[in-house]
């Protein structure tokens, strides 16, 4: 979650407080005006209730704002949760030729095989992607740049001969 938005909803609170703060004051002037003994002058209370009108409007405005930005806000501090509960589901594991990968816990499986994700998508980009592959050479599903080794397992050698199917050409 990024603090700005948080300070962005603080800020948009602050400043309709505000507004809303002088649309009472000008209501407070209306209301002297009109209760004092003398007549009230009929420019002054036209020139306040102007003021109020523009005060009110734009406090409704900050309200809309406001309401909006804390919408937003409430979306990405649930998508925020639902991205922590989903990630402690997993638990960082090491492979057997030493590369490091989250592979999901098997009490928190729910019905799904044990299967292993990215570390890299998963700290950077916050994403749940997984890792997959035959052998022991596996890829992210997203990015196949990021390639995991499981465990060792010799590749076959070609000899210099006929070019069949385990050997190559030599000059």
């Amino acid at each position: 979650m990024d603090v700005s938005a948080i300070d962005a909803v603080l800020g948009l609170a602050s400043t309709a407080v505000s507004v809303t703060g002088k649309a009472a004051s000008t209501a407070e002037a209306i209301k002297k005006l009109f209760s004092s003994d003398k007549a009230p002058d009929a420019g002054e209370a036209l020139k306040l209730v102007n003021t109020l009108a523009v005060e009110l409007t734009s406090a409704n405005m900050m309200n809309v704002d406001l309401s909006s930005a804390l919408k937003t806000l409430s979306q990405e501090l649930k998508a925020d949760d639902e991205f922590v509960r989903e990630k402690d589901r997993y638990e960082l594991f090491e492979t057997a030729k030493g590369d490091l990968v989250y592979k999901l816990k098997e009490d928190r499986a729910d019905d799904q095989p044990i299967h292993f994700i990215c570390p890299v998508c998963l700290k950077r980009d916050r994403l749940i992607s997984f890792i997959r592959g035959e052998g022991d050479y596996k890829a992210c599903q997203t990015d196949p740049k990021h390639h995991y080794h499981f465990k060792h397992t010799p590749l076959p050698t070609r000899s210099r001969g006929n070019g069949g199917p385990n050997g190559w050409m030599g000059a």
